[in-house]
């Protein structure tokens, strides 16, 4: 009997390492902080991202306006036409020329999503300050790469942030939304992050939707602090 407790205590004593090596949520963050750029980032107040986008067997030229703390503006070109999605810090907007010449406000999923997506320090911080749950869930490989798994529910719904076990760096987000009264999965996979005055940048971006390949953003070039007036971002009238 009394090998049966020694061995139980070994194997705990083995085990209390591992658990001891699980970083918390606060450690978490603050790492993604630091490594996305820290307090550079911070005073940051505008960017301007150009690319390219390609969908469908289509490729697209594409422009991202953002300006601290929640407004942007998602351009995409296919010839003369353009494919607009906004969020004006208190409105979500869109613009297709396959539906109609006028803008539209946006509402429902679509327009959650943007406003998430137009917090201008990303899915973490934007988590933080709504004091939303956040929790570490253990690791889990993507793309060849350990990733720490933080869970974070907002008002129900629960989105999945991979963080690079080495860098801190996003490797992917995972949210699944209901659409219609169906549920579906959106993942982002982020990769090529390569630094731009101090402030390292995702250079990739592919998008799963459902388990099928929907769209991949090559980001050409990052410009910070560039001049962006507030009007940009307001759905136009006519």
């Amino acid at each position: 009997m009394k090998s049966v407790f020694a061995l139980a205590a070994l194997c705990a004593l083995l085990a209390a390492p591992a658990a001891a090596q699980t970083p918390t949520v606060d450690e978490l963050l603050a790492k993604n902080m630091q490594a996305r750029g820290g307090d550079k980032l911070k005073n940051v107040k505008t960017r301007k991202v150009t690319g390219h986008v390609s969908t469908q067997g289509m490729d697209m030229q594409m422009t991202v306006l953002a300006k601290r703390p929640n407004m942007m503006l998602q351009e995409m070109k296919m010839g003369d036409r353009r494919l607009v999605t906004a969020y004006d810090g208190s409105q979500a907007w869109g613009l297709n020329p396959m539906i109609g010449d006028t803008a539209q406000v946006l509402q429902g999923i679509q327009a959650t999503l943007l406003k998430d997506q137009a917090f201008f320090d990303g899915p973490l911080a934007l988590a933080k300050s709504r004091n939303d749950t956040i929790e570490v869930a253990g690791k889990e490989d993507v793309d060849g790469a350990a990733a720490w798994k933080l869970l974070v529910t907002h008002e129900g719904r629960v989105t999945t942030i991979y963080l690079d076990a080495q860098t801190g760096l996003e490797r992917k987000v995972s949210t699944t939304v209901t659409d219609g009264g169906q549920s579906i999965v959106i993942e982002s996979l982020i990769s090529d992050f390569q630094p731009t005055d101090g402030i390292m940048v995702p250079r990739k971006i592919s998008t799963v939707v459902g388990g099928q390949q929907q769209a991949t953003v090559v980001i050409d070039a990052v410009e910070f602090d560039v001049p962006v007036d507030d009007e940009q971002f307001k759905m136009p009238t006519k």
